[in-house]
């Protein structure tokens, strides 16, 4: 594999993207590659894997891929201890005035980053949505896709988030936005997205269309449980 240097670019500010993996390995190399691909000669760039010790071999995987690669810092921790407190650890070992959290199951392609990126420049926080115009959903059946609209409608209406897909878990954020929230996030579940805007109500939040694909390979976390414990954050955050 190619070894891949960062190309800094003074007009633009640093970006952090934090990536949470658990048993990825069939995936997270193409989407480094990816992510080098779509910010190579566009940002200055760190990438953070947060894997929580995937038995699937991911974090070797990762390994393999990166040696030499300075821009790409992996994390293993102990257990599987969810996505949100890993997308939490790799903002605060993240150095970029640019945090990014993505999947890393390429559900979320790396070519949609750059406009989100860019949309920063106007505002707070630039959410990836797949329910504004442009953006879709690929692969999805159908009780996934009314699962998620039930999701994204409860987040707005319970939570009166003024966003269209809350739930899409590909955001870009200013450093100066979300730092301040990091000691106080619950950080439980598989929604931090939600609950960071839910407790920024003063920013300035844009929706950019992106094209979400089901995962090809692996098999998907999302379960009844994901879902109880998207509502309990719900009820949560609005006696809050």
């Amino acid at each position: 594999m190619r070894n891949y240097s960062v190309k800094p670019r003074a007009a633009k500010p640093q970006v952090s993207v934090v990536v949470p993996t658990y048993n990825e390995r069939e995936n997270v190399v193409a989407l480094l590659d990816g992510l080098r691909t779509a910010l190579d000669g566009r940002y200055t760039y760190q990438i953070i894997v947060v894997d929580d010790n995937s038995p699937d071999g991911t974090a070797e995987a990762i390994r393999r891929a990166t040696d030499g690669d300075s821009a790409t810092v992996l994390l293993v921790r102990p257990a599987k201890m969810g996505l949100a407190s890993a997308l939490v650890d790799g903002f605060k070992m993240a150095q970029g005035e640019y945090l990014v959290m993505m999947d890393g199951d390429l559900s979320h392609r790396p070519e949609d980053l750059p406009g989100l990126l860019d949309r920063l420049a106007n505002s707070d926080i630039a959410v990836g949505s797949r329910y504004v115009p442009g953006g879709r959903i690929l692969g999805w059946p159908l009780h996934r896709r009314i699962m998620s609209r039930f999701a994204a409608t409860a987040a707005r209406v319970w939570l009166g988030i003024k966003v269209r897909d809350a739930t899409s878990g590909f955001a870009a954020f200013r450093r100066v936005s979300v730092e301040p929230l990091l000691p106080s996030l619950t950080a439980t579940g598989f929604k931090l997205l939600v609950e960071i805007l839910a407790r920024s109500r003063n920013a300035k939040v844009v929706e950019h269309p992106i094209v979400f694909i089901d995962r090809r390979q692996g098999r998907s976390k999302f379960d009844g449980g994901e879902v109880l414990a998207f509502l309990s954050l719900c009820f949560t955050l609005r006696r809050l």
